[in-house]
């Protein structure tokens, strides 16, 4: 209960701290990023008090920030739908929309480029930082605070500089990367390398369990639990295992012990073949990925609230 509170507590904080803000008569969006600032400051130091609460935190923000993120983009493009309607580019000869955007834009990249210096990032990390991510999403909500200050034309102009301020954030990394960053692997590579993984890990864990002693139907359990991490239990295979859970009882506090104990078992010698692999192969990010995986599947283990 108190978990589920305090992520109430940290959800609802930003809009807390923006009505706040402007009941106060200051910006509402540079004091939540100001809160966002101080309290990733916080928790980098405080994330291991409470680990299933940080968690548990950084999945709900990765699905907050996705859909905000993705609201962005979306009222975005309705406004610049209703602008095209309104022909204010194709009917409106002014182009100093364009102008302004790319100088935003330029404005951007040297303000953060030499933040980049002045943080010792050097020059090619200070190029990076400056190009990286998507600009302007901030700005876009700091332009509705002068909606009611500007004219309708003028907030159009706003509006379009600012698109041509994301899009050129978009567009001009995909293009500088590709000459000054160094050729990772590709993404159907990378897949295939964790299926190869997946593979070999689980092939360890089931030498694991081949031996030690486990009474029949545990060992059948848990190694369809263990096929099951790398998808090769067929439909017939899953059938046959709910068709057996509904017609016999659940294993007893023994059994159900012993089978936790023989799936962490294997989930061990998983962990040893990857961290084996992982001093022949410098590829960390999709081998923690798969590390990942295994500590998740533990935590669910051994989480006494679960059942399972």
């Amino acid at each position: 209960m108190a978990y589920n509170a305090q992520i109430l507590l940290f959800v609802s904080t930003p809009f807390s701290i923006y009505f706040i803000a402007e009941e106060l008569k200051v910006s509402g969006i540079i004091a939540v990023v100001c809160a966002g600032l101080m309290q990733n400051s916080e928790s980098i130091r405080s994330r291991f008090i409470t680990p299933r609460q940080f968690h548990n935190g950084l999945v709900l923000l990765r699905l907050l920030r996705e859909l905000l993120n993705n609201t962005i983009f979306v009222i975005l493009g309705l406004l610049v739908v209703r602008i095209i309607r309104d022909d204010l580019i194709i009917g409106n000869t002014n182009s100093q929309w364009i102008v302004i955007g790319i100088l935003l834009y330029i404005t951007n990249l040297l303000v953060r480029y030499l933040y980049g210096l002045l943080s010792k990032m050097g020059n090619k990390g200070s190029i990076i930082f400056a190009l990286g991510g998507v600009h302007g999403a901030v700005t876009l909500a700091l332009v509705y605070m002068i909606i009611n200050n500007v004219s309708s034309a003028q907030f159009d102009m706003i509006v379009l500089a600012e698109m041509l301020v994301i899009i050129l954030s978009m567009v001009v990394p995909s293009i500088v990367f590709r000459f000054i960053l160094d050729h990772d692997m590709s993404r159907k590579e990378a897949g295939k390398q964790v299926q190869r993984l997946r593979q070999e890990m689980v092939k360890e864990g089931l030498k694991a369990v081949e031996k030690i002693y486990l009474p029949e139907n545990i060992r059948e359990s848990v190694v369809y639990d263990l096929r099951d991490q790398k998808s090769a239990n067929s439909f017939a295979d899953f059938w046959h295992q709910w068709a057996k859970a509904s017609r016999y009882p659940e294993f007893n506090e023994q059994e159900k012990e012993l089978e936790q104990r023989a799936l962490l078992w294997a989930f061990r010698a998983e962990r040893q073949y990857l961290d084996m692999v992982s001093q022949k192969e410098n590829r960390r990010d999709y081998l923690f990925e798969l590390y990942n995986e295994i500590l998740l599947a533990e935590s669910i283990l051994l989480d006494t609230e679960n059942e399972y």
